[in-house]
Order: C-alpha cells, then sequence, then structure tokens
C-alpha cells in the first residue's frame, strides 16, 4: 500500500512538473509573449490572439493596445516581441534595428484603410483628398461655405496621424482646426456631438458589421466616401474597394516581430498570416493578404 501511494505522489509530482514546464517554455504554441498593437487594430488583434489562445492553452499572451510610435519602440526595446501595426518598418527604422544586430521579420497579413467619420447630422456625405489636405493645413471653411470644420485624430501618434502628415502635407504642419483625443472610444464621442467635426480613424474599428461595438459607433455616426479629386468618383472605404486599391487611403496590416524562428512570437505571426487568420480577417470585413483558392468543377453535360 506504501509503494502505491508513494507511486501515485511520484506520478503527480511528474505530471505537475510537466505541466509546468510545457507552460513556461518558449515555442511557437506555449510560453510568454507581449503583443503589442495600434489602437486602431484592436477588435481584429482581440478575435484573433483569443481564437489562438483557444487552441493553444499554454500560450500566455498580454495584449497592449497602443500608438504607431509605441510599438516600435515596445520592439526596439525588447519590451514587446511581436507587434501589428499598418505599415511596414522604414529604412530608417531598419537601418536603427540592424544597428543593434536586431533583424525584425514582417509578415503582411490584411488590407486595411483610414476612414473619416462625422455625425449623422453632417450635412455632407464626401470628401476629396484636396478637401481634406486643406483641412489639414487649417483651411477649416472651404469645405462647407461659411462652416468652420474641426478634424480630430483618434490619438496624436497614431498610424492615421502619421500617414495623413507623411503623404498628404510631408513638409507642412497641422493647422489649428486640428486636434486629437486619447483612442477611438473618445474619438467617437466627440463627434457625435459635434456636426461640424470629422473624425480620423482606422477603418478596422468599422468594418465588422457583426460587431457589438462597431454596431453602437454605426448608431450615431456615418462614414464619408473619399475621392482622389474633386467632380470625381468618390469610394466608400470596405472590403472591396481597399482590395482593389480604389480607396485613396488603403494601409497594410503588418505583423512584425524580432523573436526566434522558434518562439511564441513566431507562432502568433504564423497563425495571423495563415489560414485561419487570413479567414478571420475575411469574415470580419478586411480583405485578406492571401486568400485561399477554390477550386471549382462544373459538369457541362447536357441534362436529359
Amino acid at each position: 500500500m506504501k509503494l502505491f501511494i508513494a507511486t501515485i505522489i511520484s506520478f503527480v509530482f511528474f505530471v505537475s512538473c510537466g505541466t509546468r514546464d510545457r507552460k513556461q517554455d518558449n515555442s511557437p504554441t506555449s510560453g510568454k509573449a507581449d503583443f503589442f498593437f495600434d489602437e486602431g487594430l484592436t477588435l481584429h488583434v482581440e478575435n484573433q490572439i483569443y481564437t489562438f489562445k483557444t487552441l493553444y492553452k499554454y500560450a500566455d499572451i498580454a495584449l497592449h493596445p497602443s500608438t504607431e510610435k509605441k510599438c516600435i519602440e515596445a520592439l526596439f526595446n525588447d519590451s514587446g516581441k511581436v507587434i501589428a501595426i499598418s505599415r511596414p518598418l522604414t529604412e530608417e527604422e531598419l537601418a536603427k534595428f540592424k544597428a543593434k544586430n536586431i533583424y525584425p521579420q514582417t509578415s503582411f497579413v490584411a488590407g486595411d484603410a483610414i476612414a473619416f467619420v462625422v455625425s449623422k447630422e453632417f450635412a455632407d456625405s464626401t470628401i476629396s483628398l484636396s478637401e481634406i489636405t486643406e483641412l489639414l493645413k487649417g483651411n477649416d471653411s472651404t469645405l462647407l461655405s461659411g462652416q468652420h470644420i474641426k478634424l480630430v485624430f483618434d490619438n496624436a501618434n497614431s498610424g492615421c496621424t502619421r500617414q495623413l502628415k507623411d503623404s498628404l502635407i510631408p513638409n507642412g504642419t497641422f493647422g489649428n482646426n486640428c486636434s486629437s483625443v486619447n483612442n477611438t472610444m473618445e474619438l467617437m464621442k466627440a463627434i457625435t456631438s459635434n456636426s461640424l467635426a470629422i473624425g480620423v480613424c482606422d477603418f478596422a474599428w468599422l468594418s465588422d458589421k457583426d460587431d457589438n461595438t462597431t454596431k453602437e459607433f454605426l448608431k450615431t455616426i456615418k462614414i464619408l466616401a473619399v475621392s482622389k479629386n474633386n467632380n470625381e468618383t468618390a469610394y466608400m472605404p470596405d472590403q472591396s474597394n481597399i482590395a482593389i486599391k480604389a480607396y485613396p487611403l488603403c494601409r497594410t496590416i503588418c505583423i512584425i516581430r524580432r523573436s526566434a524562428e522558434f518562439s511564441l512570437g513566431k507562432g502568433i505571426e504564423t497563425f495571423i498570416a495563415g489560414p485561419t487568420g487570413q479567414l478571420m480577417f475575411l469574415k470580419q470585413g478586411l480583405p485578406p493578404n492571401r486568400q485561399e483558392e477554390r477550386l471549382i468543377e462544373v459538369d457541362v453535360t447536357p441534362l436529359k
């Protein structure tokens, strides 16, 4: 009897040690990882990681919604092994990493866009790049005659803010009519209460029409269609227009890691870039970077 009890105790100790080791080791499906991502990608990242952790119970992934700037800093400082932002690293940024013998790996996983949102009472439903540029410069009465329009960003250091400045006013500064809040939730509240304000945010917050948060947003705001020039066709930021680049302000979601090939960071990157992750983007209203081929066999035999 004593021998039996000793055997059971030894077995339990062995199993518990094995379980503890499996939880602590770092592999593509287990271990710990800090995942920093641009706050605009919250809905998609949370769903991707929820599914990943459901499949791999030994993966301990801490999510950190942040700004594009802080995501890159976290990757550089090694406080985050993997990040998600809406662009690849620039040559200048890569040079800084390489100077520290760090060689980040990037996977392009989905299409995205900058969205312009207004209250339901806003007088117009379209806007052009030239009109956006004038608003960015501070010419706030050019869009609606006699009306002063405010431009509100989701965050001063978000990818949306950086992209608009770099692409439309690279050598200029934002006008006095431009301001920012801390996140998209605050942005939606600010836009809802001001019929003369245009909000700038990530379309990823608005792509999944079945998501409860998105449904709540769309009850009080509307999305502006954007044209490249005045009097040209304006396009909505939707899945198809982003996929074919008809929408003027598209972007690309990138998963960037600095961790080793056999690591949890690699597992996260592979999952999101793989069939399941790509299908999730498709179902949530963003064009995936890679869509599985569908082979359809057609029987052309005449019916009798």
